[in-house]
């Protein structure tokens, strides 16, 4: 297994994802410092010949005249600076948020499903929002720390050695202070993290279970819970505040001292007490302002250091928790074959095994049979008997132990799913939950899940045929009509029928229901059913169902039980004598819906 990058190394490499405005920050900052350095000699110079050299206003005009143009210049760099490093941290979390849904694709829903959901919201979001000051503030700064005090030092030497050795001692004062922050400060933000995350899972889970809890009475009990740990997350970000405004002034502190001690040298050198650092030319007006008047700015760099080093803890701490995902090995098919969705599709299940992450048991063992094309195949069995197993070893969300999975296209040759891409074999599957997902956005959006480029023509055919034609008639801007959150409530039916229109859009050979007609009223079931009949038609079916109606449509029933296959054949052969549905009508319900 390859070994997992380090918080500094995985950071550094994300850096390069900020493109060319993270050179741009450090560019305008350079150039900020040689303007500063034109400004600098601009007010050195009018000082020394207006109060001392008493010189005409002629020859100061050209200072003067620098010196607003310097002061607009600074500006302006100012505001590039930060102009440049937003956008080099908003590239950088728009790549690793990319990179983290597509990670989540590759790992599949199995794995997403054994992860709490405001754990993977709080990644997602808040954690990767944690890279942008690192990435927008402190790494450039880091950058014009090593170059800012080089330009100045390199004008500070030639005037004055003593200056310049003054600078040179004092300067590494605030890095130092800064290293010993960092070692309290990742430690603190990564609590955060952890107490931000237990706080995110508690709150959504009470919202979840929040009719459950009306209805025991026990609200305003569980809503205590929530404030404990709304509490404990507020403790540790006022840690972590309070221990970032403490190194802040510490930082003022030796900056503010390290600017006296050289205040005091050039004092002491204008009353004749040092006689040392001039080389040998003295030290006049110009050059004891020129050099205040750099000093501050010496220290800037390494103070805007230490005012983002909380950024560099926070960017630690959320890195830690997100390598193990962006860095987590996904198994790869090699050498996919191509594959060409064909109009109809056979299936043989030889001898399929699947097992769960961490379980020590198969959930399917050594199913083997085959599914011929334009079949219908109902599923059966009680809960854990390896119904939902075999729907997600169908759709590829699972690999196989054992045995194979092989598909039968047009052309009789037989090709084995594992040696194709996941979304190769996913183009040719059409599926219908009992828990259809509905986007906030438009009908047509939701709609164009299964088909990119479907034309309106071709939604408006879909909706009819699942029997949703009046309803998307009486819409107030018909498929632009925005459903979900604010936008245009949907029934239960509602959203099981748009499930059915995409998967007539998606008109794949390999149809999957799961439960199509679970928890439907009466007429909802029937339109449902009406619309599953059309939708099955010159496609191999296999459905999850416990409803008899459905168990009608299918040309044979499979009866799973603990993970194995314990009858398969047609219903009316279950129902005879001595098959596993042969009893009275009322039995025969109660046995079908025990294998639910």
């Amino acid at each position: 297994m390859a070994q997992l990058p380090t918080v500094r190394q995985w950071l550094r490499a994300t850096s390069r994802r900020a493109g060319p405005w993270q050179r741009l920050t450090v560019l305008a900052g350079t150039l900020s410092t040689l303007l500063l350095l034109v400004q600098a000699w601009a007010i050195a110079t009018v000082a020394q010949r207006m109060v001392l050299d008493q010189a005409p206003l002629n020859t100061v005009l050209l200072p003067l005249a620098l010196l607003p143009l310097a002061f607009a210049g600074r500006g302006l760099l100012a505001w590039l600076k930060t102009r440049a490093g937003a956008r080099a941290g908003i590239a950088v979390r728009q790549s690793i948020r990319r990179e983290l849904l597509e990670r989540l694709a590759h790992l599949g829903p199995l794995w997403a499903q054994r992860q709490h959901s405001a754990t993977l919201g709080n990644r997602i979001w808040d954690q990767v929002d944690a890279l942008q000051s690192y990435h927008a503030d402190f790494r450039p700064q880091t950058l014009l720390c090593a170059t800012i005090p080089l330009v100045i030092l390199a004008v500070v030497f030639p005037l004055n050695w003593a200056a310049g050795v003054i600078l040179m001692v004092t300067g590494p004062l605030i890095p130092l202070n800064m290293i010993m922050v960092g070692f309290g400060a990742r430690g603190r933000q990564e609590a955060q993290f952890v107490e931000m995350s237990r706080m995110s899972r508690h709150f959504l889970d009470t919202l979840r279970g929040l009719p459950t809890l009306k209805l025991f009475g026990i609200s305003r009990r569980h809503a205590d819970t929530v404030y404990e740990a709304s509490e404990n997350f507020r403790q540790r970000t006022m840690r972590v505040l309070r221990l970032a405004f403490l190194s802040s002034t510490a930082l003022e502190f030796f900056s503010s001292v390290s600017i006296a001690i050289l205040a005091l040298y050039i004092g002491f050198s204008y009353l004749g007490q040092f006689h040392f650092g001039t080389w040998g030319h003295g030290i006049d007006l110009f050059t004891g302002l020129f050099l205040l008047i750099l000093a501050p700015e010496f220290y800037q760099p390494l103070r805007d250091l230490g005012v983002h080093y909380h950024a560099k803890a926070e960017a630690e701490a959320a890195a830690e928790d997100l390598i193990p995902m962006l860095e987590r090995p996904v198994a790869e098919r090699q050498g996919a074959e191509p594959w060409q969705v064909p109009e109809a599709l056979a299936l043989r299940l030889h001898q399929v095994t699947g097992r769960y992450a961490g379980q020590r048991s198969p959930a399917l063992k050594a199913l083997d049979m085959t599914i011929e094309a334009g079949e219908r195949l109902a599923v059966i069995g009680p809960s854990g008997s390896g119904k939902s197993t075999l729907l997600n070893i169908l759709m590829g969300f699972m690999r196989l132990e054992e045995g194979a999975l092989l598909a039968r296209g047009d052309d009789g040759e037989e090709t084995d799913i594992a040696r194709l891409a996941p979304e190769q074999w996913q183009r040719s599957i059409a599926w219908v939950g009992q828990r259809p997902v509905i986007l906030s956005g438009t009908l047509a959006d939701n709609l164009r899940l299964a088909d990119i480029e479907a034309s309106e023509e071709a939604l408006h055919e879909a909706l009819n045929q699942a029997d949703l034609g009046d309803w998307v008639a009486r819409l107030p801007n018909g498929l632009a009509t925005t459903l979900g959150d604010r936008g245009q409530p949907v029934s239960g039916g509602q959203a099981r029928r748009i499930a059915l229109a995409r998967a007539f859009l998606r008109d794949a050979p390999l149809l999957l229901l799961d439960e199509p007609t679970a928890s439907l009223d009466r007429d909802s079931e029937a339109r449902v059913l009406a619309a599953l009949e059309r939708l099955c038609r010159g496609r191999t079916v296999i459905m999850l169902t416990h409803r008899l109606a459905l168990l009608q449509l299918a040309d044979r029933v499979l009866m799973l039980d603990q993970g194995r296959a314990v009858a398969l054949d047609t219903l009316e052969a279950l129902r005879t004598s001595g098959g596993p549905l042969a009893t009275d009508t009322t039995r025969e319900a109660n046995h079908v819906r025990a294998f639910s």
